[in-house]
Formats: C-alpha cells, structure tokens, sequence
C-alpha cells in the first residue's frame, strides 16, 4: 500500500484546519472568473457570428480553470469524509474527534492532551484519528 509523505500528511491537515477559508477562496474564485469580467468579445463591430449562452460560457470557464477545479475537488473530499464519517455508526469516535478538532469553534486552542481527555482516549489514539481522517480524505483525493 502506498504511504503519504510527511509533507502530504501536513497539506491535508492544512486543509482540515482551514475548510471555511477554503470555501470563500472557492466562492472568490467562482466570482472572480463568472461575475468579474468585462470582455468585448466583438472588438471592430458588426455581428458576432456565435450564439450566446451564458450558462455554457460560465461552465466553460470553471471547468478549464484549474485553480478553482483543485479547490472544488478538496472541498469535495472533506464534505466526502464528513459525510461518511457522521453517517456511520462504526465511527462515532473518529466523528466526535473530526468535529473537536477541526470544526468546531473552539477547536483552535485546544492542543492534543486536551482533545484525548475531552474524548476518554490516550494522545496516541488521537493521533491515530487524525491519521485515519487524513488517510480517507487522501484516498478520495486519489492520492492513495
């Protein structure tokens, strides 16, 4: 099987850290190539030869974009993962933690000790949540 790098294990755990920032960026960036823009597309006059279709022309936009697409599609994993996570039972550890951790308001000044205790489990078994979160959110990035 194949393992993450330090390096990855970090940029995801950036990414969980970070999920409302991430959204504005999204919702920036969808402004930004959708509603901010001011092209003549018939520079010299006369009629345009095309017909105009606003809906394709704004898809078209953030398809070919790849910045909005790599937003959309971490966003898309993480609401994946905590989906998945709070619909199954089996993992009513691993949600409480996800919510701790990386949701909840609070959760930027708590530190690992704090976490464990607030959840019954020892630092390690904390740190072995966070991995297992990471490892799912990775795997429907495709990275595993």
């Amino acid at each position: 099987m194949v393992k993450l790098t330090t390096a990855q294990n970090k940029t995801i755990e950036e990414y969980w850290s970070d999920i409302p920032s991430l959204k504005r960026e999204l919702t920036f960036r969808e402004w930004e190539l959708t509603e901010n823009r001011t092209v003549d597309e018939n520079i010299g006059g006369g009629k345009s030869n095309r017909i105009s279709d606003p809906t394709f022309d704004k898809a078209a936009l953030l398809v070919e974009d790849e910045r909005y697409q790599n937003l959309r599609k971490i966003i898309d994993a993480i609401d994946y993962v905590i989906h998945k996570v709070s619909e199954d039972k089996k993992h009513r550890l691993l949600r409480e933690f996800m919510e701790m951790k990386y949701i909840s308001k609070e959760s930027s000044y708590m530190d690992w000790e704090d976490i464990a205790c607030e959840l019954g489990v020892g630092k390690t078994k904390a740190y072995k949540l966070r991995n297992k979160l990471i490892d799912m959110t990775a795997e429907k990035l495709g990275w595993l």
